[in-house]
């Protein structure tokens, strides 16, 4: 490499070290490092390229890349544009391509520095759409928006704006649908893909690096669907443990498609015979070389150069640490209709599932094979075999997030002293009920842990709430005991200087039943009133706990003499999900496990996903020898996002889609007894567990194997989905 072109990239790197780490969360500057680049670029460009847009360019990390493999293989690019938001930024990347300039045949440049979401950022470039859109979007989570989703909303209509100068007819229309329906909730690489894909020119290719995430986050639907429908997608290639980012939260995708004439694109998905079958890559570690990805792979003087001839010529021969399959678009855009049938937009645009030729007319769950288990399971197994955990009585949710953890969970210095109050209480009045007989309060001792710092104080047994805080009290619930963690539920409870504000809407205590709010003893009064004044550690460093977001809106003021006041220190009221009959972690480090609530229940923080039964149907004991089949473990590991440290993130959104069978009563009366011997280490009783499961999904398929055989390759897959993310762990 010459000195030039070495020392910018130096030059570089110093300025993205320098970056402030509030500025790189808040514009999700996480840039993506030359190694990567080379890679994607050598994927993406052709012969024919001429022209390269990075709509989120950075310090100019892809455009550099992309540069160095237009000159490794021949090819005249003639402009190398990009936008950036950051003013700073866009001068660092506008100064490393000018000064590699100096000495190379070098394409025009134009770096705009803006927001590519602004319609006059996009008016400053000069061409109107490229032959190679390159991007690494920025993921920015929609709580960074600003106040009240405010750049959200500005980036969705910038966006509808820049299409529609670009587009006109079916394309607009098929867009504009797309950029109205993606989710308010959706980070901001959403609409940055939607407007990375407008930016391509018809025949165009447009390639971005992207978290393994982006197939299974339901905001993110839009883009598989767009993807789809208007483009050729070409290859994806991603990483295996450790990764590309060991640091990285997800894993790393790259993804690569040539966009389809307006003809094509005119044309609904239900209308489609057969979609192509990419190529779909895994690069372990094991490829990698010194300064390439694949170096040891393809050993010669550019090995990205020769691992995108290697895929272009399909992949004639095995190399080392390298593995390819296709991707069979046809099985993803079922598993697509499936989640996306009864979205507005998908309507508007397809029409819905009537003409879909794979299950489309036998199947209405929302609820396909994964795509890792496929192979295992019989191929002649009904659809209609198949269902969501909804559609079987099970719903799914997140347990509780009280805003601000640091003020609401207590510690108790002595579990066991409440035990008998907290089961007493749930038994008089209700799970969900706070206890209020007038026996007068027992007090517990409790411990807290603020930002003020630490304090014991006493606090009324009927002010506190049992809570499973994090995994390392599972060991609690496991044993049938209660945990040591509290949650402080103030609901009936008022400061003194609240008393005026409670005595004026008496009426609307009577009107719904309530009794009016105790006042606080003093030791809990001077916890409240010290917390109030002390800024937050997290989730905002420095914010006074009752301004905290998710805080303040806690407080309901009394109006019309019919709502009852609510206070910054009350909870909202407690919901199933908080309160569920069973539960699994949301980041797992070994296989996912479901355990079983205490009964009465207690409430599960949001660190786990829950369950419960809204209509009967399912105990608790019934729900955890379910949920522990090595069937449905098999299918969360399939579905979950694996980190980028090893572990597996099991959301809601990923338990709604686990295909599960429909089951007799008698078959959940069974799973009832087993769960209550039920443990991680109890063989006989998963076998159990997993002859009644695997013989529901098998029933009526022809010569099905022994559910004790499917078991067993189940279990075998299940070994190697965990291996894959975890280092080889459970190889063998």
């Amino acid at each position: 490499m010459d000195t030039l072109r070495e020392s910018t990239r130096i030059t570089a790197r110093a300025f993205e070290r320098a970056l402030p780490s509030h500025q790189r969360k808040a514009l999700g500057q996480y840039f993506t490092g030359l190694p990567l680049g080379k890679l994607l670029a050598h994927l993406a460009i052709s012969p024919d390229t001429r022209t390269v847009l990075d709509p989120m360019a950075g310090h100019g990390d892809l455009l550099d890349a992309t540069w160095e493999a237009a000159t490794v293989r021949g090819v005249a690019i003639e402009r190398l544009d990009g936008v950036e938001v950051d003013g700073a930024t866009a001068r660092a990347c506008r100064d490393r391509l000018a000064y590699m300039g100096k000495t190379q045949a070098a394409p025009a440049c134009e770096i705009v520095a803006g927001d590519a979401f602004d319609p006059a950022s996009i008016r400053m470039l000069p061409v109107r759409t490229y032959d190679l859109v390159i991007a690494n979007p920025p993921y920015v989570r929609y709580q960074g928006h600003g106040p009240g989703g405010s750049r959200g909303s500005a980036a969705r209509a910038g966006l509808r704006a820049v299409v529609a100068g670009l587009m006109s007819g079916v394309e607009a229309k098929v867009w504009g649908i797309l950029i109205d329906g993606y989710s308010g909730l959706a980070d901001l690489s959403v609409p940055a893909w939607l407007l990375a894909a407008a930016m391509v020119r018809p025949g165009g290719s447009l390639a971005l690096v992207a978290p393994a995430t982006w197939r299974s986050r339901d905001y993110a639907d839009v883009v598989r669907y767009l993807l789809l429908r208007c483009f050729s997608l070409e290859c994806v290639v991603e990483d295996q443990q450790p990764g590309w980012f060991s640091d990285a939260l997800v894993r790393t995708q790259l993804i690569v498609a040539r966009r389809l004439p307006a003809s094509n694109v005119a044309k609904p998905l239900d209308a489609r015979d057969t979609l192509p079958q990419p190529v779909w890559v895994k690069v372990s570690p094991e490829a990698g070389g010194v300064e390439s990805l694949v170096g040891a792979a393809f050993a010669g003087t550019c090995p990205e150069a020769e691992f995108a001839a290697w895929l272009s010529a399909d992949c004639p021969d095995l190399k080392r640490g390298i593995e390819t399959h296709p991707f069979d678009l046809n099985g993803e855009r079922t598993r697509l209709d499936r989640r996306i049938s009864r979205r507005r937009w998908y309507r508007k645009l397809d029409g819905g599932t009537a003409g879909l030729p794979i299950f489309g007319a036998v199947q209405s769950s929302s609820t396909v094979l994964p795509e890792a288990l496929a192979d295992v399971f019989p191929k002649a197994i009904s659809p209609a075999a198949l269902f969501s955990l909804a559609d079987v009585g099970i719903a799914v949710g997140q347990g509780l997030r009280t805003g601000c953890n640091d003020f609401f969970y207590v510690t108790a210095c002595n579990p066991g002293e409440d035990s008998d109050l907290f089961v007493r209480s749930a038994v008089k009045a209700g799970s969900d009920a706070v206890a209020s007989d007038s026996s007068g309060p027992e007090e517990i001792l409790v411990e807290a842990c603020s930002p003020a710092g630490t304090y014991r104080f006493p606090v009324p047994g009927r002010a506190l709430r049992p809570v499973l805080r994090r995994q390392a009290e599972l060991t609690s619930l496991e044993q049938a005991r209660l945990p040591e963690g509290r949650v402080l539920d103030l609901r009936t409870w008022i400061l003194p200087e609240d008393r005026a504000t409670v005595s004026a809407a008496r009426a609307a205590y009577a009107s719904h039943g309530e009794v009016l709010p105790r006042l606080m003893p003093d030791d809990l009064a001077a916890y409240v009133r010290r917390a109030a004044q002390t800024p937050a550690a997290s989730p905002v460093p420095g914010k006074l706990i009752p301004e905290l977001s998710a805080v303040r809106t806690n407080v309901r003021p009394p109006r019309n003499g019919r709502i009852v006041p609510r206070f910054w220190y009350m909870l909202p009221d407690f919901a199933p999900r908080h309160l569920p009959a069973a539960f699994v972690p949301r980041i797992n480090h070994d296989r996912p496990w479901v355990e079983a609530n205490l009964a009465p229940p207690i409430l599960i923080d949001s660190n786990f996903s829950t369950f419960w039964a809204p209509d009967g149907g399912w105990t608790r004991h019934a729900l955890k020898a379910f949920l522990n089949s090595v069937w449905c473990r098999a299918a969360m590991e399939a579905l979950g996002t694996p980190l980028g440290g090893g572990a597996l993130k099991l959301e809601a959104t990923h338990l709604r889609h686990l295909p599960v069978p429909a089951l007799s009563d008698a078959d959940k009366a069974e799973l009832d007894a087993m769960g209550k011997r039920f443990t991680r280490d109890a063989s006989a009783v998963q076998k159990q567990v997993d002859r009644i499961i695997l013989s529901a999904l098998l029933a009526g398929v022809p010569e099905a194997p022994p559910s004790g055989a499917l078991a067993g390759a189940i279990e075998k897959r299940l070994l190697s989905l965990t291996a894959a993310r975890q280092r080889g762990r459970y190889d063998r």
